[in-house]
């Protein structure tokens, strides 16, 4: 039976598989129960499954209530774990190596068994191991489990079977049913073996007259014995009161409690002996835990004032090993000693005082606990470009480093040869050496605050960052023209004016030039203009040149990927092919889209990154006069006798207007000759004979694609006066007889297609 107190606080229920049933005391299950549990009649009790090792540690969740009629309405469950069976475990085999981290135990049915202990703290949760499947059941098997170093030697262990839980609020049984307690449930080493029963370091401080004496088990002492003093054991050590004036060292001998033992080797002793160096000189490591792993690490100790006047006679040791007096430094009554100590491997630093190399007796001790370097998170930045991860050569990056903890900050140091630190109203700016390439890591001073103000910039460790970055220059896209910041642009277009004398083209604006002056026109970068700061700019150059028609001139397109190099002489390209009147020159010069080579403030920075363009046109005559066929589709005859004239070919010259570029009007002069009414289809002028006709006018041409010369088609639209070479021809009178003679000047109208464009410009 189960007590009422135990069941209200109850939330896990266990018990081994194929155990008897458990009676569930003011409790009704609300429901059938699942994985091989099973509901007595009376719905008061549960079983646990008759068999199955699959159903071992599955919880089984039940809704229970006080009485039936709360069924309908409960919140209340109950968790059921099926456990495997209890092990059976041999008493004399059971030892805790506790400093060495390692339980080990023997006996049948171990598969699976899990040790339960205390965590370091009171607030931690429990912490457990598990025994593998070490062999057959039927005879006993050994089990050797990993537990926390440095466990106290009277922690509670705790054996529970396969799958079973621990803690508050879990009822754990036997096969029998019956409940089992807290007591029963834990294992008791035989064996209890420590490594070490006292202090690393043998010395006691007796500056204020008593000494205190921490002790690394202090729950595994029964009595302590100093000889001419007085001790007594406290919580955490051993307390030294009477200590005679003239002794400058005290025996100490420990016995430990029943079943505990210290290693000596391969034998094992239940008490442990030192002698204290009795310590008139107390220190204290101020300068924060020293860091493990760290390059030149330094440590600073700050000396009592009643032996500060010998601190710089002292011979120090850390972990045995000499360590120099960097410096002394005093600040009002105390003196602190800046000691070098090189790089630490263990896991804590102590360090000892003498007063010479050959007098060993110890004056002063301390030590601390070593802590891992911390790893630098540093990030180099670009004002307007954004974060960078390599180091630039050509100009200084922002560097900023996250704090590596408490009164702790992070220097940037400078690497002779690699860059260079610079400060600036505190904050850091780096720079590459721009005669070195390769990969370095970034180097940073560890400092401390709250140490002397001639401390405090003293670098007690040196660590890195565990990247490499790369030693190169940052290219940033240069302005191509003039801007703000510069009058002088770094490429210029020129062409000649109307004297001769170079102008300058400017970009966006369009220009006309001169005819006699196309010759003249180049592009000029300028290299020396280029400031080392923005490193290699990498730019396309593209030249175009068309006609007047819009046909490209292929031979006179420049198409050419260069890198720019800050310094050196000017580079002249000189524009060819520009032939006639009203060509147009276009010049674009942009930075190729390159993120491996340029440093882009935002994604947007693709399509806003400098580019500049121009645009000139050849000056030409506004006259235009040309030859061209022409096919009139059928021209009308105006006056006697009229009628259509239905085939009709002839050669023209027309006199036009060009607009500024080069573009012909629609309203020209025409005078030419055509062959007219070469077919004859009918009608009034059925008769009349084809002739040849000296035609002039006006015309109004549209051409086909809105080019205007070369072998350009064209719709016209003509009104001419025309002279025909022909023999006589009379009208033919109703009644058949002959009329008068017709004239042989006529006005004739109607529309045409031309072909060709062959003339001047005037």
């Amino acid at each position: 039976m189960l007590d009422g107190t135990a069941w209200a606080q109850a939330t896990v229920v266990q018990a081994p598989i194929g155990g008897h049933s458990l009676l569930l005391p003011n409790r009704v299950v609300c429901g059938p129960a699942s994985e091989g549990w099973t509901v007595g009649e009376d719905s008061r009790s549960v079983r646990p499954p008759r068999a199955g090792s699959e159903r071992v540690g599955q919880p089984v969740t039940l809704q229970v209530a006080p009485a039936a009629s709360g069924c309908s309405g409960t919140q209340e469950t109950l968790t059921l774990v099926a456990t495997g069976a209890f092990p059976e475990v041999e008493p004399a085999s059971v030892l805790l190596a506790a400093d060495e981290g390692r339980l080990e135990l023997r006996g049948r049915g171990l598969a699976g068994a899990q040790v339960f202990w205390p965590g370091p703290t009171r607030d931690a949760r429990m912490e457990h191991e598990t025994c593998l499947n070490t062999g057959p059941s039927e005879t006993p098997q050994p089990c050797v489990l990993p537990v926390r170093r440095g466990v106290p030697a009277d922690v509670p262990l705790f054996l529970l079977p396969a799958g079973a839980r621990f803690g508050e609020g879990v009822l754990t049984f036997n096969a029998s049913g019956r409940r089992l307690e807290s007591s029963e449930l834990q294992l008791r080493p035989s064996r209890v073996i420590l490594s070490s029963v006292l202090p690393g370091v043998p010395a006691l401080d007796l500056s204020t007259g008593e000494g205190r004496l921490a002790l690394p088990h202090p729950e595994a002492i029964s009595s302590v014995d100093c000889g001419p003093a007085r001790c007594e054991l406290n919580e955490g050590g051993v307390s030294v009161r009477a200590v005679p004036g003239l002794v400058t060292s005290l025996g100490l001998r420990v016995r430990l409690v029943p079943r505990v033992f210290v290693a000596r080797g391969e034998a094992l002793d239940s008490s442990a002996s030192t002698v204290l160096q009795l310590l008139h000189c107390p220190v204290e490591l101020v300068s924060g835990p020293p860091l493990r792993s760290a390059e030149d690490m330094r440590v600073v100790v700050r000396v009592d004032p009643r032996c500060a006047s010998e601190a710089r006679t002292f011979h120090w040791r850390a972990n045995g090993e000499p360590a120099g007096v960097t410096q002394v430094v005093r600040e009002e009554e105390a003196t602190f000693v800046l000691l070098r100590v090189g790089r630490l491997g263990a896991d804590r630093l102590t360090l000892t005082a003498t007063r010479s190399e050959v007098d060993p007796t110890v004056i002063a001790t301390t030590a601390a606990d070593t802590v891992t370097a911390p790893y630098p998170r540093a990030s180099l930045q670009l004002p307007g470009f954004g974060k960078i991860d390599f180091i630039p050569t050509n100009r200084e990056a922002d560097l900023s480093v996250a704090s590596p903890g408490e009164r702790a900050r992070l220097v940037p140091l400078s690497v002779e040869g690699a860059y260079s630190v610079r400060n600036d109203q505190g904050r850091f700016r780096v720079r590459g050496d721009e005669n070195n390439s390769g990969f370095v890591p970034l180097r940073f001073g560890y400092r401390v605050e709250g140490l002397p103000q001639a401390l405090r910039s003293v670098d007690l460790a040196v660590v890195y960052e565990r990247t490499q970055r790369a030693l190169r220059e940052a290219s940033v896209p240069a302005q191509l023209s003039a801007s703000a910041e510069s009058e002088e642009p770094l490429i210029e277009f020129l062409c000649a004016d109307k004297d001769g004398n170079p102008q300058r083209i400017h970009p966006g604006k369009p220009t006309r030039i001169p005819f006699d002056a196309r010759d003249s026109c180049r592009i000029i970068i300028h290299r020396e203009r280029l400031k080392p700061e923005d490193g290699l700019q990498e730019i396309i150059l593209e030249v175009e040149v068309t006609s007047a028609s819009g046909s490209a001139r292929e031979a006179a397109r420049v198409n050419e990927r260069m890198v720019l190099q800050p310094g050196g002489e000017p580079r002249t390209f000189w524009l060819k092919n520009v032939l006639e009147q009203f060509d147009r020159i276009v010049v674009r010069v942009s930075h190729i889209v390159d993120e491996s080579r340029y440093l882009l403030a935002a994604p947007s920075s693709r399509a806003s990154m400098p580019s500049v363009q121009w645009s000139a046109t050849v000056e030409g005559s506004r006259l235009r006069l040309y030859a061209t066929a022409t096919i009139p589709s059928g021209l009308y005859r105006l006056n006697q006798p009229t009628g259509q004239l239905t085939l009709n070919f002839g050669l023209l010259s027309r006199l036009t207007l060009l607009d500024e570029h080069g573009k012909e009007g629609l309203l020209g002069l025409e005078l030419g000759l055509m062959g007219v009414g070469l077919v004859q289809t009918g009608g009034l002028l059925n008769d009349y004979p084809p002739t040849l006709a000296a035609v002039a006018g006006l015309g109004i041409r549209v051409p086909l694609g809105g080019g205007s010369t070369g072998g350009q088609a064209a719709l016209s639209i003509h009104a001419w006066g025309a002279y025909e070479f022909r023999e006589a021809y009379f009208i033919k009178l109703p009644d058949g007889s002959i009329g008068r003679e017709v004239g042989r000047w006529a006005l004739i109208f109607g529309p045409s297609i031309s072909l060709g464009n062959i003339g001047m410009n005037l």
